[in-house]
């Protein structure tokens, strides 16, 4: 195919490369998997792995993804973006942060990373993977004990920085985190099998630019995006009309509140739905808090 500028898709063309991004992220997310040191990646399978195009939007995800996660490498790819201009990233760069409140993290072991992918001199993708380490430092192990009332006591807070710059290892900065986590060699195996599958999407998402080109790659980005919408906004449809209300309550944070409340209520219409947390406990000392 020839790249235009006004490159359009017939559906067959579309559904194929949706699949060909789809298998990207399914063989990614095997291999991370697979190659992996630690049970909560081999067998709790405790990762996932999507593809993000230049602006950080999220465009697919591996089958097996864990939702929680791709919420987290958007939140990843928002602050990669606002930290570094897309000429100040090069081919080979590979980036690393597991922060909640500096890159869209979820907790500090859960360790995200996104390589940039070139094609023509342009980024036409970003291979992403986000993986639970079993231990990321702090004051106990794996990083999650209870009586913890400041984030500090939980490990190593990472920012979005390059771990590899123009494909050369940072390995400063490796060894700097590999001497604040417990069992250093465990989390080094996790770290490469993360790296090895960013390259591993990256040579993937080059055979499919070398065979389509990046304008008609960029346009289905385009509609896959538009359709899911569509699909999503389908299946709200088919909710009755109305307002649901549900409540709960966690049974203690570890540092003394008890039946920490939790409260939805939702408004349908049509095909929007409004989520509203109103009444939902403000944050508690203990380390069960989310981040705006």
């Amino acid at each position: 195919m020839t790249e235009n500028a006004n490159t359009t898709l017939d559906p067959i063309t579309l559904e194929i490369l949706f699949n060909a991004l789809r298998s990207v992220t399914d063989e990614t997310y095997i291999a991370l998997m697979r190659s992996a040191y630690s049970t909560n990646i081999k067998e709790r399978r405790d990762h996932s792995t999507a593809i993000c195009d230049a602006r950080g939007a999220l465009i697919v995800q591996a089958e097996n993804s864990l939702p929680i996660h791709l919420a987290s490498m958007i939140g990843l790819m928002d602050s990669l973006l606002a930290k570094y201009a897309l000429d100040e990233i090069e081919d080979g760069d590979l980036f690393v942060a597991n922060d909640p409140h500096v890159a869209g993290g979820t907790h500090l072991p859960d360790v995200n990373m996104a390589m940039p992918v070139f094609s023509n001199g342009e980024i036409v993708a970003f291979i992403c993977n986000i993986a639970h380490h079993a231990d990321i430092g702090g004051m106990a192990p794996g990083s999650m004990a209870g009586g913890m009332s400041e984030i500090y006591q939980e490990g190593l807070r990472i920012p979005v920085i390059k771990l590899f710059r123009k494909g050369a290892l940072q390995q400063d900065l490796l060894d700097l985190i590999l001497l604040n986590v417990r069992l250093p060699e465990e989390r080094r195996g996790d770290y490469y099998a993360q790296i090895a599958a960013c390259r591993l999407g990256a040579r993937r998402m080059m055979e499919i630019t070398d065979a389509y080109g990046n304008a008609v790659i960029t346009t289905a980005y385009g509609e896959i995006v538009t359709r899911t919408e569509r699909r999503m906004r389908a299946a709200i449809e088919t909710i009755p009309d109305g307002e649901y209300s549900f409540e709960d309550v966690m049974d203690d944070d570890g540092l003394g509140a008890i039946d920490i409340p939790i409260k939805l209520h939702i408004e349908k219409s049509g095909d929007q739905i409004h989520f509203d947390f109103t009444g939902t406990s403000p944050q508690v000392l203990g380390n069960i808090n989310l981040t705006d």
